[in-house]
Order: C-alpha cells, then structure tokens, then sequence
C-alpha cells in the first residue's frame, strides 16, 4: 500500500510539468491514474496491515479495512468524475497544471487518510489533502482568495483539535496506533479524559465536515472555487469528516466507554450532544440556504444540513440509523457531485451562478436540466432515488428510539430541501429564457457523461441497494456495532425495519408505470399551444393581450418570478441573530487587538525599538533562572 500511495504522490509531480507541455495530456493521465486507484481498492485485502516507517518512535502504519474501502470508492467515484468532466471545463481556466496536480494529490492523500493505521498516519495525508484543496480554491472567481483564508482557518481549527487529542493519547499511553487507543480508553477509569478525546476527534470532524457551529466556510469555498472543483469539495473533502467521525465511533465506543453517563433514548450524553449539533445543522443549512441568490452557495449550506442528517445517524450508535447514515455518505456525494458539476456546466455556457440573471435554459440545456433534477429528487429524499433509502432507515433508528423531536427536525430538513432545490430549478431551467441566451447550447458531451452516469448510479442504488448495504452492515460489525436482537434485516428483495420495511423494486416499478400512463395521456390528448405574448388578435386584428388581461408587456424578460423566490418565509427570520455576523465580530475584535499590538512593536521610532529589546532581553534572563 506504501508504494502505491507514494506513486500516487509522485505522480502528482509528473502530472503537472505533463501538463505545462499539454494540459489535456496530463488531464487523460490523471483520469488513467485513478482508475488504476479504483482498479486497486478492490483489489487490497480487508485487514492487509503494512508498517511504513518509524517518527520519533511512533510507527507509522497503514491498516486496510471495510471503512477504508468505503471511504475510498465514494472518493474515487466522485473525484474520476470530476476529472472526466474537467477535460473540457479546463479550457476556460488559468491555472491547468497546478488543478490537475493538486486534484490527483487530494485524490492520493484521502486515501491515505482512510488507509491510516494510527493517528500520525492520518494527520499526515490529512494536512496534505487540506493544503492540497486549499491551494485549488483561489484559482477560482472573484473573491476565492478570501474565501481560502476562511477555509484554513476553519481547518486549523479541526486540526489544532485533533493534534491536541493525539498529544494526549501520546502522553497517557505511549501508542497513536487505533486499536491499541481503543482498548486503553475501555479500560481507563478517567471518564474526564475519556470525554476529552471523545470530543477533540469529533471536533475535527465537525470542522471539516461543516457542521454547526464551524460550517461558515462551506458556503464561501464552496461557492467562490473553481466550479467543477466544487463538485469535489461537497461530493469527496467534507467526507475526511464524515470519516473522523466513523474512526471516533471506533476509538472511542461510546456505547461502552459512556455507560456511566446519563442516557438520553438509549444514546450517551455526548452522543447526544452530537444529534442536536446535527439538528441544529439541519435547520441552519435549510433555512439559510432557501435565501441564496448564487446557486453555488445554495447548495453548499444545503451540505451543511446533509451533513447534520449523516452525524445523527452515526451519532446514534443504532444499527439501522448507523447504517442510514453510512448510506447517506456515499448518496450525498452522488447527488451533489452532478448538482454542482450541472452547475459548472450552466457557469460554462452563461458565465453566472446568480439564479435571478437566469431562466429558461431548459430548452437549451436539457440534459443538463435531467440530470439536475433527478439529483435533487435524490438529495431531498424523494424516491425512487437512492437519498430516500439513507434518510427512511435514519427515521427508522429515531423513531424506535423514541427521538421524535429530532425525527420530525429531519423530516423537516426534507421538506426544506425540496424548497431550496427547487429555486434552482425553476430559476434557472424553467421560466422564459432571457435574450442573452438565446445561442446557449447543450454542455458539451464529455462534461454530460459523468453526470449522465452518477446518476444512473443512484438511481440503481435507489432500485437495488443491496450489495452497498451489504458492505455497510459488514463496516457496522467490524466496529462492534450490534444490536441485542435484530433491528433491521436486509433480504434479496427487500429492506425490513423495525415499524416497517421497504420493497424498493416494488416502488421503482410503481413510478416507471405512473411514469409512462402520465406519458401516454400527455402524448394522446391536446398540448398547450404557444404564441407570441406581443401577437395580434386574431379576428380584431388589434394588439391584445388576452392571457395578461389586456395589458401590454413591453419587456417581457421581467416576467420570470426567480428573485426572492421565497420572500414570505425570509421575513419569518430575516432579523434573527448570524453565527456568521458573531464570528465576524470576534474576528473584528481580534483584528483591532492586532492592529493595536502591531502599532507598539513596529512604529517607526528607535527609542521603541530599544524598548522592546530591553525588555525581551529582561525576560530571556528571567525564564533562565
């Protein structure tokens, strides 16, 4: 497995003077780069464990499980994708050989991190893959550069926490290797400790995964990168964190470790904690989201409240709401891959991301719209796509737990999300086309094929979704999560809870006959006509008006209703306090201390400068004796 990352690695740096010569060429190597990565995953057997080297006496050690392999065919799915797509979005950007490079250097380093047999390991292809993808998102527009900054620092943040729990394991019991962890925090009797490192890997996670209160810089990142970039930052990076939390889950077994603790629904106190910081995701992420103008930045905060939906299932620690919210890993990548690539492929034909310059462009770009919309019909939970599986199964695990506020906080966040998805929708392809677009044309055929084919996937999930639940229950008994009798039981055909079960082929072949008799009615009885809005009368011969009451338009273009799509329920929370507004103002505070810090030590005085040395000398003397 070393050899193979490090050629990975490696091959990042031959990509990219490939690229200088010709950027296609090191784009088609990138893409044969990571097929031979998806070809390998498959090929690794679970529990290959290889030793890579030693720092400072720690071994560093890479271990290949079922969650390794999970993690790393999300990542490579979505990232090949992205890559295919890139072969013609490239031609309109700047920076060609550095994207190729970086991207194939995120794709090497997440697989490291998912192969990562001790937390060194991990920390290592961890900051790789972060500074990699930090070093992608100001190649973007206007703005990225800023939108960067926010994004390290949010990174920092999760790593700074997650150095300092490693510290702490280091210093109490010698070892970062993940196995050897989880069998001294069972047995250690310090429940403070054991909370502490329960709480700074999560923290980590919760940073990169942009869950609340640290998910400020996905709407920026995400909306200011490079746009088929974005497809990689939702889609693959925010699932470093979903994995943080599946390795906290394993290092410290909460169900096992927090007994002692008091029990809400069957669910630890801290595992508590997570579900309503997922709660909280979900609302924020909807409600903030309904209010976007950039469709970019609307589905971002939407990855906030996906995110929120994927901590209450792991957090859970149930079978069936374990496996939900492994299930909405790999379904949330999916959906919002093609959402942001469709995206990209709208930017590269209109060169906007504002929904209200836009209109109509599902007759010039038609696949685009289908792949769009059975996108969203998936991340809003809709089926018969694969979304509807992953949040059914997490409802179940709330429901049986008696968790009925957090239920209906989720089934709330699926109402939402169908109304935030939807102003893309008939902002952007529905409505009337405005003039500027009348040449617009169909995405070019390479960018369509890869969103043409994640969403055949997730409709094939959504139909039979088996062997993936079958993967995820053999994950679930790996890291020791069993229930006392049987929750949930997944046969050939079909998918059995506990107040309920669920016959996906059944329901697909409903839709697909719903489907075709609606088609068969449209096709059999008369369709609409269309007619100039500005035409004559036909037997007066006068210029009126009738479907407008006999009012003239003079521009008609003003007509499409896709600027505050939702204004009545913005006013419901429009004045309410911004945890974005409160972060600024810390921001703000510590700016001023530093400008006021900065006016002492460097103004242009010598009797200052002399100051500052006397007294840092006085100081060195005195921390010496």
């Amino acid at each position: 497995m070393s050899a193979f990352l490090i050629t990975l690695l490696l091959s990042s740096i031959v990509v990219y003077f490939l690229s200088k010569a010709s950027w296609k060429v090191g784009a088609l190597l990138n893409i044969a780069i990571s097929l031979f990565a998806l070809f390998y995953v498959f090929t690794v057997d679970v529990g290959t464990t290889e030793k890579i080297g030693n720092f400072f006496g720690q071994n560093l050690v890479l271990q290949w499980t079922n969650v390794s392999f999970y993690f790393s065919l999300v990542s490579l799915l979505v990232i090949i994708s992205v890559m295919i797509f890139s072969l013609k979005w490239l031609e309109s950007q700047k920076y060609k050989a550095s994207f190729n490079m970086f991207l194939l250097m995120v794709t090497a380093s997440s697989i490291g991190v998912f192969a990562a047999g001790d937390l060194l390991t991990l920390y290592i292809f961890w900051e790789i893959a972060v500074l990699s993808s930090l070093l992608i998102v100001p190649m973007g527009k206007k703005g990225s550069r800023k939108a960067s900054v926010q994004y390290a620092v949010m990174s920092a943040v999760g790593t700074y926490m997650f150095i300092y729990g490693a510290f702490l394991l280091m210093q109490r019991y010698g070892t970062l290797r993940l196995p050897e962890i989880s069998r001294h925090l069972i047995s250690d009797q310090s429940m403070g400790f054991k909370l502490a490192i329960f709480l700074l890997l999560v923290a980590a996670g919760v940073a990169k995964s942009g869950i609340f209160p640290l998910h400020t810089w996905l709407r920026t990142a995400h909306g200011k990168a490079p746009d088929a970039f974005s497809a990689v930052l939702s889609g693959q990076l925010t699932k470093l964190g979903s994995y943080i939390f599946t390795v906290s889950v394993a290092v410290v077994p909460s169900l096992k470790i927090f007994s002692d603790l008091t029990v809400y629904s069957g669910v630890p106190l801290p595992n508590y904690i997570l579900i309503i910081l997922g709660n909280i995701s979900i609302i924020i992420g909807t409600l903030m989201a309904i209010k976007q103008d950039d469709m970019k930045m609307l589905i971002a905060l939407s990855s906030v409240a996906n995110g929120g939906y994927i901590l209450i299932g792991l957090s859970t620690v149930d079978p069936l709401g374990f496996e939900g919210g492994m299930f909405h890993i790999l379904n949330h990548a999916l959906a919002s891959a093609v959402i942001f690539m469709a995206f990209a492929a709208v930017v590269y034909r209109t060169k906007t991301t504002k929904i209200s310059e836009m209109g109509g462009l599902i007759h010039k770009m038609p696949v685009t719209f289908l792949v769009y919309l059975f996108s969203i019909i998936s991340l809003a939970g809709i089926p018969p796509m694969s979304g509807f599986i992953s949040k059914w199964m997490i409802y179940q695990a709330l429901v049986r737990k008696g968790m009925f506020i957090t239920a209906f906080v989720a089934f709330f966040g699926s109402i939402g999300s169908f109304l935030y998805v939807f102003r893309p929708l008939a902002g952007v392809f529905l409505g009337q086309l405005p003039k500027k677009y009348k040449d617009v044309k169909e995405a070019p055929f390479i960018m369509l094929t890869p969103m043409v084919l994640l969403v055949l996937l997730s409709l094939f999930l959504g139909v039979w979704p088996f062997p993936v639940l079958q993967r995820i229950e053999d994950i679930r008994m790996d890291l020791g999560i069993t229930p006392s009798f049987k929750i949930v039981e997944i046969d050939k055909w079909l998918i059995k809870g506990f107040a309920g079960s669920w016959d996906p082929v059944v329901v697909f072949s409903l839709f697909m006959t719903g489907f075709i008799v609606a088609y068969i009615l449209y096709s059999l009885f008369p369709r609409p006509k269309k007619v100039d809005l500005l035409a004559p009368h036909e037997k007066e011969g006068t210029p009126v008006n009738i479907y407008t009451g006999g009012e003239f338009i003079y521009n008609p273009d003003l007509y499409h209703f896709n600027t505050r799509f939702y204004a009545g329920f913005e006013r419901m929370y429009e004045k309410h306090p911004s945890w974005e507004k409160v972060l600024n103002m810390f921001a703000k505070f510590f700016h001023d201390i530093g400008e006021w810090i900065h006016s002492w030590f460097f103004k242009p005085s010598p009797s200052v400068y002399t100051l500052w040395m006397i007294v840092t000398i006085l100081l060195v003397f005195w921390v010496r004796w």
